[in-house]
């Protein structure tokens, strides 16, 4: 998950609205939180302890570094440790804003002998129409490129942050997705632009038409499902998809690591709220309306959430337990068949792909039932996990 916190400082206004973000996080539970927008340590501390923490008391945080080239605009991570392991972090200046690194290694029953590593690379691009910030952008995106040239070609890499991109035709965009590049980058939803026209010695970013409106993210209701900005309506409300998550190419060739296909969302965007606040009432749809009131409050951006998926276990941290297997296969169409392993169990939870809670089952009696079904029949085609009880480990199944 990555999330622009939109001037998050130690003030009263900031710490007021800390508690919007734990019901955002409680609804979308990431294993990784990627954030720019944070003005110092003090407001990092405060925003750890007052609402990740309390979503998550497994969740840590990464060390705090100052950027050197805008004081008050940082960036930060904080992870869950029974997933992710910290290894190594660093700052790569730019002309702009620092990109931060980090690399994480993934809690597998494997990590030991065959190690997966995942690069996180978080920055925050040059804001504002015009050359010369496009240019500025173009600069730091050159910078990460560079950057890539420092690690394993093989290795998987998140590039996040609030991009500021009008368009996919702007230069810093292709400059990231270049085939040339070290390690080759890609946007996950692949939802380009239409080209420019073939140039007439104007500059095209600076005679926007609405006639070509599908040229650009930015004023176009074509991308109304992907825009991240603006929820509260301000400079024109939501209308422009300036957030992303890009990830290196492997992710969609490698059996260790995989991006789960359509799992990319701009979390709370219901798709009809193009120009307006991302809570009003006529924007309703998937996304209720607590949580996007949540968004509303706590930021003028939306978050970019994707899943990954590593076939290994990750959740074989110590302390964990299995109270329940599954009978028979874990591909299924009508019911799930549970059988217990341990007694005094009283609920089991199903959640999405996404981590989303779909459905709480209520289990009792169960010293004299070892054996349950549950009905799935309203659930959509799709990755799903079975939880039962707290700190056990998710039975995943498939439902066709």
């Amino acid at each position: 998950m990555f999330y622009n916190l939109l001037f998050y400082s130690n003030d009263t206004e900031s710490r007021d609205k800390t508690p919007e973000l734990k019901t955002i996080l409680d609804e979308i539970n990431p294993d990784l939180f990627m954030v720019c927008e944070l003005e110092n340590e003090i407001a990092s501390n405060y925003l750890f302890t007052n609402a990740i923490q309390l979503h998550n008391n497994s969740f840590e945080k990464a060390t705090f570094q100052q950027s050197n080239s805008s004081i008050s605009l940082n960036q930060m991570v904080y992870y869950n440790t029974q997933k992710l392991t910290l290894e190594t972090q660093r700052v790569i200046p730019t002309n702009t804003r620092d990109i931060n690194h980090y690399t994480f290694k993934i809690n597998t029953e494997n990590s030991s002998e065959s190690p997966i590593r995942l690069e996180v690379f978080v920055t925050h691009l040059k804001a504002s129409q015009g050359s010369t910030n496009r240019q500025r952008r173009l600069a730091s995106a050159e910078d990460f490129v560079i950057a890539l040239e420092d690690i394993p070609v093989d290795s998987f890499v998140l590039f996040a942050g609030d991009f500021n991109f009008y368009s996919s035709n702007e230069e810093g965009y292709f400059r990231l997705i270049t085939e040339q590049n070290p390690i080759v980058m890609i946007d996950p939803i692949n939802r380009p632009c239409d080209p420019f026209p073939n140039s007439t010695g104007n500059d095209p970013f600076e005679i926007y038409s609405p006639s070509n409106s599908n040229n650009y993210f930015w004023r176009s209701s074509s991308f109304s499902d992907i825009h991240s900005q603006a929820t509260r309506g301000s400079f024109g409300g939501m209308d422009d998809r300036f957030d992303f998550i890009m990830i290196s190419q492997n992710f969609n060739t490698s059996s260790d690591l995989f991006y789960i296909e359509n799992s990319y969302e701009t979390y709370g965007n219901n798709g009809n709220c193009y120009n307006g606040s991302v809570n009003d009432i006529s924007c309703s749809g998937f996304y209720s309306q607590t949580v996007r009131e949540a968004l509303f409050q706590f930021s003028d951006h939306l978050p970019i959430i994707m899943q990954l998926e590593a076939p290994q276990s990750t959740l074989s941290t110590t302390g964990y337990s299995i109270p329940a297997t599954i009978i028979g296969s874990n591909t299924i169409t009508d019911y799930l068949e549970l059988e217990f392993t341990q007694t005094h169990v009283k609920e089991a939870v199903i959640y999405n792909s996404l981590g989303q809670r779909i459905q709480s089952i209520s289990i009792k009696d169960i010293d004299n039932q070892r054996k349950i079904s549950i009905s799935v029949q309203n659930l959509s085609k799709g990755i799903y996990y079975l939880k039962v009880d707290n700190d056990t480990i998710p039975l995943r199944f498939i439902k066709l």
